[in-house]
C-alpha cells in the first residue's frame, strides 16, 4: 500500500512556534491570541495550526494522501508524538503555510473535498528542528487521538474494534443501570488521565447499548461483542475495588459473576485496562 500522492516542504517556526494547514480557498487572518495552541493540533476557523514549540526554527514537512487508512507503522520510530484528527477540507487541496502566510508546498487531493482524517508523525532532528509527517485518508469525523509510544518512540496500534458478532447477557435491568453508570463514570475518569488503556470508546458504546432506565424492572439482555464484554468486566473489578460504597461494590461483584457465568468462557485472555 503506497500513498496516492505527496509533497514535501520546510517552514519556519522560530518567531511563531507553528505552522498551519489551510482548508479552503480563503485564508484568515489568526489573532496573536490564538498563535499558540493548547496542544500540538488547535483549529482556528476551519484550518489547523500545528504547534512545533517555541525552540524549533525549521520543520521539514512531508503530506501524504492515501486512499483509505495507511499502515500505522509504515514510518521509522523515534518520534516524539503521533496524534490523529479530523479534517474537513472544502477545497481538494491540501494548502501549508507557515505563520508568516508564506506557502510552504501544496497538493491536490485526489479524494476530492470532504471530510478526512490527519495523522501527524513528529520527530526531533536536533534542538532547533523537527521533521512532521502529515498522512491524510478520507475518514468520518472521530474524536482525536493521542497515540502512546513504545521504549523505541513507534506507536502503539488501537485495539481492532471491528468485529461486529455480538453475545448476549440477561441481568436484571437495575443490574444493566448499574454497568451503564459504572462504565461512564469510567469514560470521564480515564478521559481526564489520558486514556492510555484506549477504553472511553468502548465504554461509551456500551452505556449506549445499555439503555439506562429510569424504573428498572424485570430482566434485559444486552448484547456487546467480545471486546465490550472484557472492558465491561474489566471495568466492574476495578470499581467494585475502588467505590467507597461496601454495598454497591457487592452489586457491581454479582453483576461481574452474573456476566462471566453466561460468556466468561467465550472471552479471550487479555489485558483491557488497568496494569
Amino acid at each position: 500500500m503506497q500513498p496516492l500522492a505527496s509533497a514535501e516542504g520546510v517552514a519556519r517556526t522560530i518567531e511563531d512556534a507553528w505552522y498551519r494547514i489551510s482548508t479552503a480557498e480563503d485564508v484568515p487572518a489568526v489573532p496573536d491570541r490564538t498563535r499558540r495552541g493548547h496542544g500540538t493540533l488547535d483549529v482556528f476557523a476551519g484550518d489547523l495550526l500545528i504547534d512545533a514549540g517555541t525552540t524549533t526554527g525549521t520543520v521539514e514537512i512531508t503530506v501524504e494522501e492515501w486512499a483509505a487508512e495507511p499502515p500505522l507503522h509504515a514510518a521509522p520510530g523515534g518520534f516524539a508524538e503521533v496524534v490523529e484528527t479530523s479534517v474537513p477540507f472544502r477545497v481538494a487541496r491540501v494548502r501549508v503555510l507557515a505563520a508568516d502566510g508564506s506557502d510552504v508546498l501544496a497538493l491536490g487531493l485526489n479524494g476530492g473535498a470532504g471530510d478526512y482524517r490527519l495523522r501527524l508523525y513528529s520527530r526531533f532532528l536536533d534542538p532547533r528542528s523537527q521533521a512532521h509527517v502529515l498522512r491524510l485518508w478520507p475518514a468520518a469525523a472521530a474524536r482525536d487521538w493521542h497515540y502512546r509510544l513504545d521504549d523505541e518512540g513507534r506507536p502503539v496500534a488501537r485495539p481492532d474494534r471491528s468485529a461486529t458478532e455480538t453475545l448476549t447477557v440477561a441481568m436484571p435491568a437495575e443490574d444493566a443501570n448499574a454497568l451503564s453508570l459504572e462504565v461512564e463514570e469510567t469514560a470521564l475518569l480515564e478521559t481526564q488521565r489520558g486514556d492510555v488503556d484506549d477504553i472511553v470508546e468502548d465504554c461509551l458504546q456500551i452505556r449506549d447499548l445499555l439503555e439506562y432506565r429510569t424504573q428498572p424492572s424485570g430482566d434485559v439482555r444486552p448484547a456487546l461483542t467480545v471486546r465490550q464484554w472484557k472492558v465491561a468486566l474489566a471495568v466492574l473489578d476495578h470499581r467494585a475495588e475502588v467505590v467507597g460504597e461496601p454495598d454497591w461494590a457487592e452489586r457491581l461483584r454479582r453483576v461481574h459473576e452474573t456476566i462471566v457465568a453466561q460468556v466468561g468462557n467465550r472471552l479471550p485472555p487479555g489485558r483491557v485496562y488497568g496494569l
